[in-house]
C-alpha cells in the first residue's frame, strides 16, 4: 500500500483530509498523477514521526489560477499567505480527496519525498 505525504507542521492538513473537512489537496504540479483513481493512505508529516493515518481515493485534479484558488479556499483550506498558498500568476493542482476513512491505529511508513510505502501493522520504520 502506498501513501502520500501531507505536511501538517503548521495546520493539521492530514487530519482535516481524513476527517472530511479538507476536500482538496493542493500541489504545485501534477505530482499525484500516479495515484489518481487509486485508494491510498494519507501520511501525516511535519509533526514528529511520519505516520499513515487513513485512506482516501484521489480524484482527477482541477488546475486552477489564483482567482479560482481563492474562491475554493473553503474546500482546500489553504489560507492566503500560508506556505502552501498559490504564487502570484501561478496555478495549482487541486486533487479531490474522496471517501476518507481513518485507520483504527496509525501505521508506520518507509521513507519518501512525495509518497511512501505503508508498512504492515506492527511493522518498524527502518529509515
Amino acid at each position: 500500500m502506498m501513501g502520500i505525504n501531507v505536511n501538517s507542521k503548521t495546520i493539521p492538513y492530514a487530519d482535516l483530509i481524513i476527517d472530511g473537512h479538507k476536500a482538496y489537496e493542493s500541489r504545485n504540479s501534477d505530482t499525484l498523477r500516479p495515484y489518481v483513481g487509486r485508494r491510498i493512505a494519507i501520511v501525516r508529516t511535519g509533526t514528529g514521526k511520519a505516520l499513515a493515518i487513513g485512506m482516501v481515493t484521489i480524484g482527477e485534479p482541477l488546475i486552477v489560477n489564483v482567482e479560482q484558488f481563492r474562491k475554493m479556499e473553503s474546500l482546500h483550506l489553504v489560507k492566503k499567505g500560508d506556505i502552501f498558498d498559490i504564487q502570484p500568476g501561478g496555478t495549482k493542482h487541486l486533487y479531490p480527496m474522496l471517501n476518507p476513512t481513518r485507520f483504527e491505529e496509525a501505521r508506520s511508513v518507509a521513507h519518501g519525498i512525495i509518497a511512501r510505502r505503508v508498512l504492515p501493522l506492527g511493522g518498524k520504520n527502518k529509515s
